[in-house]
């Protein structure tokens, strides 16, 4: 990722297929900011959700992988059957191992990672999902310098992830899943006029 490109972290669980695609369906794909997708799902649900993804939103999207690098203008979709991590230079690492912890995939282990990787150039969106999956890493990003938005509990199938953010005090903003797509083309404009 160069100069002036953003990692956002989009972090779901229950609910979340519908609020993500809703969102990318209103995000212009840009050179300027790539997407991890981390969703709690069945290992069976990873295809059909790549190809929904795809077809429903124009944003193109990928599997992760070992040895790719997150790049910008797609979507990396984290599986739940392989623990993945990123290492220093930001390429993925998938294990042939479980995620540790109650979470397959692990929206807090795979933000911290994002964090210390991209630091300020980094952010997450968590959406509708049930636990406090993700309310650990968005903390880890906030305090690195990045951004941390969250879905409207009143706009969650499941609002207890969002909640568990907003508890923290880490959300710098809270809004629809149609108003998360607002602020992110509002951001991708001042990121288009600043590198002017």
């Amino acid at each position: 990722m160069g100069q002036g490109k953003m990692v956002w972290l989009l972090g779901a669980s229950t609910g979340g297929l519908q609020a993500v695609k809703e969102f990318l369906s209103k995000v212009p794909v840009s050179r300027d900011i790539a997407f991890v997708y981390v969703q709690h799902i069945a290992e069976q649900q990873i295809d059909t959700l790549l190809r929904m993804i795809e077809k429903q939103t124009g944003w193109p999207t990928h599997q992760a992988v070992t040895g790719q690098f997150i790049k910008p203008g797609t979507v990396t979709v984290i599986s739940p059957e392989f623990e993945t991590r990123l290492s220093k230079q930001g390429w993925m690492l998938c294990f042939n191992s479980r995620w540790q912890g109650h979470y397959a995939p692990s929206i807090d282990q795979v933000a911290a990672r994002l964090a210390l990787v991209y630091k300020r150039d980094c952010g997450a969106i968590i959406f509708t999902g049930m636990g406090d999956d993700g309310a650990k890493g968005c903390q880890t990003i906030k305090d690195r310098g990045g951004k941390v938005w969250v879905q409207d509990p009143t706009d969650c199938t499941a609002p207890t992830m969002p909640e568990a953010v907003i508890q923290r005090k880490s959300a710098d903003f809270v809004g629809t899943a149609g108003q998360l797509a607002q602020k992110m083309c509002m951001e991708m404009e001042q990121m288009e006029a600043c590198s002017q």
